[in-house]
This record gives structure tokens, sequence and C-alpha cells, in this order.
């Protein structure tokens, strides 16, 4: 892993920013988290259906600028709605390229590390081309560890109640910018 995703790690931990991006544990097998991990989410000979649905030309690991996960973009009901990769180039892994692929989109390669992504996405002003929907921006993006959102749910909570609002204030603004909704006295 690149040092930049394992001090992500070593600082926050497993978990979700937003109920819909998620860090993945960088383990191969299972995590007590129960989010599936950087080994389970990367595309190998046993793990292609997803690989082949997208009509990816990608080598599966561990075949050089093979994809490897760190991020998971799911929906409300943590179907995959996309994913993050870095693209093993080289023996270097902080020279990998970050790699995103939503459902219904081609592959985007950044030359970015994993985390300068995610600032770039957390930041309202990013000039990454994505469903807005997808992440709200900050300031109003939380990260929440997997151990949080269980003991909230536990005790009846609901960790992303805050996102409602946002929602409906993004999803109003992609109708606009898309005009899918008519603007008011038009």
């Amino acid at each position: 892993m690149p040092a930049d995703f394992r001090d992500l790690i070593a600082v926050y931990g497993v978990g979700t920013v937003d109920e819909c991006l998620m860090v993945l544990p960088p383990v191969s097998g299972e995590h007590e988290s129960g989010i599936a991990s950087v080994g389970q989410m990367t595309p190998t000979p046993e793990r292609t259906a997803w690989l082949l649905r997208t009509k990816s030309d990608y080598p599966l690991w561990p075949e050089p600028g093979a994809l490897v996960c760190g991020l998971r973009l799911v929906d409300g009901n943590s179907d995959l709605r996309g994913a993050v990769y870095w693209r093993t180039t080289g023996a270097v892994p902080e020279q990998w390229p970050v790699v995103l692929w939503e459902r219904d989109h081609p592959f985007v390669e950044f030359d970015l590390s994993m985390t300068g992504l995610l600032v770039k996405w957390l930041t309202e002003a990013s000039d990454i081309d994505f469903d807005r929907r997808l992440v709200f921006g900050a300031p109003h993006s939380r990260f929440i560890h997997w151990r949080v959102e269980r003991e909230m749910r536990e005790r009846g909570l609901d960790p992303w109640e805050y996102l409602e609002p946002l929602y409906i204030e993004a999803n109003e603004a992609w109708e606009e910018q898309n005009n899918l909704r008519p603007r008011p006295g038009a």
C-alpha cells in the first residue's frame, strides 16, 4: 500500500464518509467491520465478474498494471456504485496513479495519490467531474469509524441523519445544472 493510505488508516481507521465512500480495511480476507477489504475488492482471476461487465482491459492482480482497490463507492443500500483503485505501475506504490470507476461510466485515471483524490473530492471547489450527489463535499462531509457507526446504530441513532437535507440540496443543484427542473418563473 502507498504510504498515504497506510497513514490514513493509522489516523482514521476503517469507516465511511457520508454513507457512500468506504475506506477499506487493508487486509486480504474478511475484516471484523464487515466492510469488504482491499483484498476482497481487488480484481483477481477468481473475482472478475464486475471487471468483465465493465469491459475493462486492466490486467488482473498480481499482474503488473493491475488494479488494487482502496475505496468503495456505495449507495444507501450498500450496493456497489463504484470504486477507487491504484494502478500498480512499477515498484514504488507512492507513484501509482489512482483510477476511479463509477457504475455505467468509463474508468478515469488521475495522477494523484488516494488521499489527494479524497481531498479534492471533499472540497467544494473540486474540478473532478463526478456525480456530486455521491459525496457532498466540505464542510458537510463526515467520516465515521465503523465501530462508532455500529455503536450509534445499536443505540437506535442514525449516523447519517444529517445527510437528508444535504442530499436534497445536492440533487436540486444537479437537476438544475443538467436542466432537468424548470426554473422558478420560467
